[in-house]
């Protein structure tokens, strides 16, 4: 597990792009804001973190749309919490994504 604020985007960015590196999926990664999208034929989410701290996050059934001042990288169960003044959230990688490391 590791920590970064918002406010250290570029060491933000690095986690970000390295936790997903092994996810199936597509990381994009510019000065305002990170993403990752999965292929939509496996399952349809994303995760998406703003510079300003807001962030969008999409799962089959439910999305979300918050302020975020730290996130927190969960590599051994693959989950990225996303933390803020008023919300605690857990963006947990579909299991659908995880068979696919490797391939």
């Amino acid at each position: 597990m590791f920590s970064v604020k918002i406010e250290q985007w570029s060491e933000l960015a690095d986690s970000f792009e390295s936790f997903f590196l092994s996810i199936a999926g597509n990381v994009e990664r510019s000065e305002e804001h990170l993403c990752f999208s999965s292929p939509p034929e496996k399952v349809e989410t994303s995760l998406t973190l703003y510079r300003n701290g807001k962030f969008a996050a999409a799962m089959p059934l439910h999305g979300i749309n918050a302020k975020v001042e730290r996130v927190v990288f969960e590599t051994q169960k693959s989950e990225v919490q996303l933390l803020g003044k008023d919300v605690n959230y857990v963006y947990r990688v579909p299991p659908q994504l995880l068979t696919l490391q490797g391939e």
